[in-house]
């Protein structure tokens, strides 16, 4: 009897054992047949782009899967597979499917989908072929205005830190706006990375230009004098992308030393470009008190008639005139439209005859 009651409770403790199982794997959610087949597809795709026929098809069906109001939860199942996912590439396919064809920015109040992007982006190993961080980092970027201050706290120390993969680092700079800089402790994290002469050359550039994007006071200060102290760098890419920033902020301050710095640095091929968009910057838009815009073009047009500057990089310094614009700008243009260097004539040419056909 005693033998028969053990086996039966045997049999019953099996029986709850592969019931609860069952309760579980029940419990576990399925994608959307449609939409995983389309995300597979497209996670193999060399590159995310139309070039692959997958590409095509997902950017058509997908759209159209996000307004079928009979279709539930097509956002969740995205973001499950990528917190599910164990492969790089069907992470970025569900991201980008994310950033580029659902339609809606209502994801992002949700603290819990920042972490699941975050944590799939602390996954990533930087791979020179692979652009998975890239996609991670811009639809992450997305959480920099979240009022979750955990998550905010966590998306900073990852990207403070250099083992994060570094495409998606650099999408998190690049699309840091003033809006994330009124939360505490991003623009200072930024600041801090573009100050650190350990970093990459290549993430304190990305850094320097955004940073004249900040507008609250103390910040624009702290900015503006970081520029200008950059422009005794060694480095080409430190001084022009510094060049460049104080152009954007139409820095007062700094437009003297930034006129003198073109002045000696405008004639090298490294700094042509950084100095030609340092003069486009101040001279466009609306004019500021304490510019001289005259004086930023007749630096353009020095620079533009140095022959010891090669033509293509002397060519750079046509749109500053350009954007100039008036009299001055088009008897300068005409002028330079007989240049010997059929690239300058050229672009002079172009550029004389867009500011005749403005109205």
């Amino acid at each position: 009897m005693k033998k028969t009651i053990s086996i039966l409770g045997v049999i019953l403790l099996i029986s709850i054992f592969f019931s609860s199982c069952g309760d579980k794997k029940s419990k576990t959610k399925k994608m959307n047949a449609k939409l995983d087949s389309l995300i597979t597809n497209l996670a193999a795709c060399p590159e995310q782009n139309t070039n692959c026929a997958a590409y095509s098809k997902a950017s058509e069906e997908i759209p159209a899967m996000a307004k079928d109001t009979s279709i539930k939860n097509l956002v969740d199942d995205l973001f499950n597979c990528i917190a599910e996912s164990k492969s790089g590439a069907r992470s970025a396919a569900c991201a980008h499917a994310i950033n580029f064809w659902v339609g809606s920015s209502e994801h992002y109040k949700n603290a819990a989908y920042g972490r699941i992007v975050l944590d799939a982006l602390k996954k990533e190993k930087f791979d020179e072929k692979s652009y998975v961080g890239s996609t991670l980092g811009q639809l992450l970027s997305g959480w920099l205005v979240s009022d979750d201050q955990t998550l905010l706290k966590d998306i900073y120390t990852a990207l403070k830190d250099k083992n994060t993969e570094k495409r998606g680092r650099k999408e998190l700079i690049r699309l840091s706006s003033k809006n994330s800089f009124a939360k505490t402790g991003l623009f200072d994290a930024i600041l801090g990375i573009a100050n650190d002469k350990v970093e990459s050359e290549e993430i304190r550039v990305a850094c320097l230009g955004i940073l004249w994007r900040a507008e609250e006071t103390s910040q624009y200060t702290k900015v503006e004098d970081l520029y200008i102290g950059f422009l005794t760098d060694a480095s080409p890419a430190i001084v022009g992308a510094s060049l460049e920033g104080l152009g954007y902020m139409k820095s007062v301050k700094g437009f003297n030393t930034v006129l003198e710095n073109i002045e000696k640095l405008g004639t090298k091929e490294e700094y042509c470009f950084s100095s030609s968009r340092a003069l486009v910057n101040y001279i466009s838009f609306d004019a500021k008190k304490g510019i001289d815009t005259k004086k930023a073009f007749a630096l353009a047009v020095k620079l533009a008639n140095n022959k010891s500057i090669k033509a293509f990089d002397r060519s750079y310094y046509i749109t500053p005139i350009e954007i100039y614009g008036g009299n001055e700008a088009k008897s300068t243009l005409t002028k330079l439209s007989t240049d010997k260097e059929t690239q300058i004539a050229n672009q002079a040419k172009q550029a004389l005859q867009r500011l005749k056909d403005k109205k």
